[in-house]
């Protein structure tokens, strides 16, 4: 089995510094996902950045802020135990917040279902907003086609 013949893999937030400016990550049409799992790595962080998680009824829309669960890498980059996560940890709709003692140099996992989306809307968007000077981020998701088929649908 191929991943890239199984799941749709999504390039979501290139990786960069994005400092105090944050960023939104690129649309995704759940409407043609069973569910996507985002994995956001996280370089460098100074202060504090707040991930959300958003619906909405077209690209780039973000309607309803959702609740989520994430799971965290259990050690730094290049560090024994860096592709293993803990417990999944229940956010509010009114998002994660980032602290660099906790995120920097760490690998998170926000798996959403497509029964999750809000009524009518079929758009899935992240958005870390930052107050720090550096955020050095990228994310890619990897999600589980509704219709199966070497190359999967284009969902963005």
């Amino acid at each position: 089995m191929r991943i890239s013949e199984s799941y749709v893999c999504v390039p979501l937030i290139e990786a960069k510094d994005y400092g105090s400016a944050g960023i939104d990550s690129d649309s995704v049409n759940m409407g043609r996902l069973h569910h996507l799992g985002a994995v956001l790595t996280f370089g460098a962080i100074t202060g504090n950045s707040v991930l959300k998680v958003y619906s909405g009824a077209t690209d780039a829309a973000k309607t309803t802020a959702l609740a989520f669960k994430y799971r965290l890498s259990a050690a730094d980059y290049k560090v024994a135990l860096a592709d293993t996560y803990g417990a999944a940890t229940s956010v509010a709709s009114t998002g994660l917040t980032l602290t660099a003692a906790t995120f920097d140099h760490r690998a998170i996992v926000v798996e959403v279902e497509s029964d999750q989306m809000t009524d009518g809307h079929e758009w899935l968007t992240f958005e870390v907003s930052s107050v720090a000077t550096i955020l050095l981020l990228g994310a890619i998701g990897i999600g589980y086609p509704r219709l199966a088929g070497n190359v999967g649908p284009t969902v963005l």
